[in-house]
């Protein structure tokens, strides 16, 4: 039986998104001084992650796929 864990990246950007969250709950309460750590800046940084896991699926599954094929190829 093959084991699952949840760690790497996709599980960092999960989390993040939790954060993101959590920090969203304290509305206008949550006021850093420090502007990359403003909300907006967060849920920047969160879109711009998520796009990357997306490119980052595509070109896996892409690679895999010439793999396969080319493995189908020289086994003829």
């Amino acid at each position: 039986m093959s084991k699952v864990y949840e760690t790497g990246h996709a599980k960092n950007v999960a989390n993040f998104e939790t954060l993101i969250s959590f920090v969203a709950s304290y509305g206008a309460t949550y006021n850093p001084s420090r502007a990359s750590i403003q909300l907006a800046a967060l849920q920047t940084k969160a879109v711009d992650a998520s796009i990357a896991m997306q490119q980052v699926n595509t070109r896996l599954a892409t690679n895999g796929n010439v793999i396969a094929a080319r493995e189908t190829g020289a086994s003829s």
